[in-house]
């Protein structure tokens, strides 16, 4: 009877941080893909190399936002995949953008020096996270539309994550946007 608990335990933790003692099953599932629809939230946050980046300034682009901390392992491992995507969409109408949260803020900018990111860094709170429908833990990367639409939802650090990121956004890119009826 235990085994099934400590199977998705071991599941998260193996692909991913958690920042919550308690693990849904929907952590463990076999892609670690979550549909997701509705609304990217408005936000307004700290931009580490300085300023407020506002969530307006995104609109219009494909974007990859990913929840990350600075202690977690598979987050830090993640990020010269992210670095890789961020070289090769350049110019392409698409902005990866990493939100880190539950990290102490002074040891923020160390760490994106320390890993080269090359991509934007905002220091994220809870409202953010609320607005993206919360997370059980790190990485937790979201795919959002160029109508500012949440696409889909990774849970944990999966091999193929960046595969599957450059396939949902190469999708987005050939789609036009949504038009809004008033």
């Amino acid at each position: 009877m235990k085994k099934a608990p400590l199977l998705v335990v071991l599941a998260f933790v193996s692909f991913g941080c958690t920042n919550s003692p308690a693990l849904s099953t929907n952590a463990a599932r076999d892609d670690g893909r979550a549909a997701v629809k509705g609304p990217a939230p408005d936000f307004e946050l700290e931009n580490i190399a300085g300023g407020k980046l506002k969530s307006a300034d995104l609109k219009g682009k494909v974007l990859i936002v990913d929840f990350w901390a600075t202690w977690c392992e598979p987050c830090i491992a993640e990020i010269p995949k992210f670095n890789k995507m961020a070289d090769e969409f350049k110019g392409k109408n698409v902005e990866i953008v990493g939100i880190t949260v539950e990290s102490a803020h002074d040891t923020i900018r160390p760490k994106v020096k320390e890993t080269n990111m090359k991509y934007t860094v905002l220091v994220g709170n809870d409202k953010v996270v609320e607005g993206f429908g919360g997370l059980i833990g790190f990485p937790t990367t979201f795919v959002v539309t160029k109508d500012f639409k949440i696409y889909k939802k990774y849970m944990g650090a999966l091999p193929d994550k960046d595969v599957r990121l450059r396939k949902d956004v190469e999708k987005l890119l050939s789609e036009e946007p949504a038009t809004t009826a008033d």
